[in-house]
């Protein structure tokens, strides 16, 4: 439905001119356009411009290689309010199989709420009904070389409403290559490569009368068959690095800046950066480039530092020029 198709457009930006053409726009080409919505606050107070920096349980989302070289067992929840009562929640964890091998699991689901039958006659007691979508990921990633990572992600996408859903199987892949150039990060990602699908469910079949002879009706079952649709693919390129380079005792400043194309959508950029001190404190700005709806994002990141155990929590603030704010926070842990 359009309250379904409007959650997306918020995220990701709404109806948008491409380049391929004058006046061509393909936003809701796609299904399953859940796959698409940011996880994590540190990279959405950053604009979205996180491919090349991650390297917290996000990754699983943003490029798989970004585990590659996280330590110890890692484990992290984000929960973002939308509009309309629409929540957005993310769970992963990633934990060592080898020296150079990381296994990753991420649960991602999105919660429509309850939602209002509508009518032609306009009864407000026609009743309710639930949407939800789901992804659940199975990844692993290795840090090949001491400047090179790569990672890929299998996983299960299901979106359901009343008593129909479509469901099938998706793939991303990613790597990192860190360079000799004042360690600038160069990353490239592939996200939600996958056949079509579409809709099945008991409200999609029907029994319908056919005129016999006599006069007498003969029951006939009869299905609508819904049109496939496809996964919104996207590719995303980015460069990092901290631009501080070391110099600045204790403090950190990174700068990231990604290319991403959609198919159902134009080329974007996100450009964002992150200030942190003494590995205590965060705070972090950035912009989303050619959206309808997504621009500025900022936040903050707090850290908890032991011998064998760091804690984090972040928070995002996202403007949109149609649906209002957007809150994120994000809890992650590490234990070594």
């Amino acid at each position: 439905g359009s309250l379904l198709v409007s959650t997306a457009s918020a995220q990701n930006g709404g109806s948008t001119t491409g380049t391929t053409g004058a006046n061509f726009t393909n936003n809701g080409a796609s299904g399953s356009v859940f796959s698409k919505i940011w996880v994590g606050a540190r990279a959405s107070a950053m604009g979205g411009a996180y491919t090349a920096i991650t390297d917290d349980i996000s990754s699983l989302f943003w490029n798989p290689a970004g585990i590659a070289r996280l330590q110890g067992i890692n484990v992290g929840a984000h929960y973002t309010s939308y509009f309309a009562g629409i929540s957005h929640n993310f769970v992963g964890a990633s934990l060592p199989i080898s020296d150079r091998y990381r296994i990753g699991v991420a649960l991602t689901t999105v919660d429509y709420g309850t939602l209002n039958y509508a009518t032609i006659q306009k009864d407000a007691n026609a009743g309710t009904f639930n949407a939800n979508d789901l992804s659940l990921g199975v990844s692993i990633a290795g840090a090949l070389t001491d400047r090179f990572s790569f990672g890929g992600t299998i996983k299960y996408l299901r979106s359901s409403i009343l008593d129909m859903s479509a469901d099938g199987i998706a793939f991303d892949a990613g790597s990192i290559y860190q360079t000799d150039f004042n360690h600038m990060k160069i990353s490239m990602d592939l996200s939600n490569l996958g056949s079509d699908r579409n809709f099945t469910g008991n409200s999609l079949s029907l029994l319908a009368t056919m005129p016999g002879s006599n006069n007498v009706s003969t029951p006939l079952s009869t299905s609508i068959n819904t049109g496939n649709f496809p996964l919104p693919l996207v590719f995303r390129i980015g460069v990092a690095a901290d631009a501080f380079q070391g110099k600045m005792e204790g403090q950190i400043l990174n700068m990231d800046l990604d290319f991403n194309t959609h198919s159902d959508g134009p080329e974007q950029f996100n450009l964002g950066g992150e200030y942190i001190y003494h590995d205590m404190v965060a705070v972090r700005a950035g912009y989303a480039f050619n959206q309808d709806q997504l621009g500025l994002g900022a936040g903050l990141g707090f850290h908890y530092k032991t011998e064998d155990f760091t804690g984090v929590v972040d928070y995002a603030y996202n403007t949109t020029k149609t649906f209002g704010a957007i809150h994120r926070i994000s809890v992650s842990a590490a234990f070594q």
